[in-house]
């Protein structure tokens, strides 16, 4: 029988404040991200991101239902584990489309927006109240064609009254878009602007282009910038 090697276990704190455990990814996640990144199709992207964060953190998170910034965050933690904490891009001007090489630390990325949440009990009347949640970032973009209703669907939680909460997961999807398409306009909103507060994971990059000598900044953000 042949050995095997054991990977080494890693722990982050999650948003929720609970404990992760991660390993570095290996041979058979690299071939995941590989053939990914030569379809150059965000969709596949994105897929091979979650099942990459769910093999190396076990199959103990929900990974389908994390939003993007989680999903995000957690990938880029594993890669730097598995591959280094640097990578190398080619900066593009913005006036005169010379290049740079830049290496980025990726320890600078971070998730910005955490320590302003908005809240997300949005009060509809005396009745009842809907919980929201951030879009898992599989549903939304896996679902074509959607409109602001299917967006904001996928971000209610809940509904509570004074009699009990139901979890929007044990409604029938038929009965929850009529219910979002007779929802107060200002109730829509709040919803809306709820989805657009949602945190992202980013780093600005500011330099001087030395071909033109322009002040430039160029936001990196996502994790496909990562899957070389």
């Amino acid at each position: 029988m042949l050995p095997k090697v054991d990977a080494p276990i890693y722990e982050t704190t999650f948003m929720n404040g609970e404990t992760v455990k991660y390993r570095p990814f290996l041979v058979k996640e690299e071939k995941i991200l590989m053939l990914a990144s030569e379809g150059d199709d965000y969709n596949e992207m994105l897929q091979a991101c979650a099942q990459v964060v769910d093999n190396c953190t076990f199959g103990k998170l929900d990974v389908e239902g994390l939003p993007l910034f989680a999903l995000q965050d957690l990938f880029v933690k594993i890669r730097m584990v598995s591959v280094g904490e640097e990578q190398e891009f080619n900066l593009t001007c913005g006036n005169c489309e010379g290049t740079i090489k830049y290496t980025l630390n990726l320890e600078d990325m971070k998730v910005k927006g955490l320590g302003d949440l908005p809240n997300g009990e949005i009060k509809v009347n005396d009745d009842f109240i809907i919980n929201m949640k951030f879009p898992s970032a599989l549903k939304v973009a896996l679902d074509d064609e959607q409109t602001d209703v299917d967006i904001i669907k996928h971000c209610i939680h809940s509904i509570v009254t004074e009699e009990e909460e139901q979890l929007i997961k044990d409604v029938k999807q038929e009965e929850l878009i009529d219910f979002v398409e007779n929802l107060p306009i200002d109730v829509f909103e709040e919803m809306r602007k709820f989805i657009q507060a949602m945190p992202v994971l980013q780093h600005n990059i500011d330099y001087k282009c030395p071909h033109c000598d322009e002040d430039q900044v160029v936001n990196i953000n996502g994790y496909e910038h990562f899957f070389a």
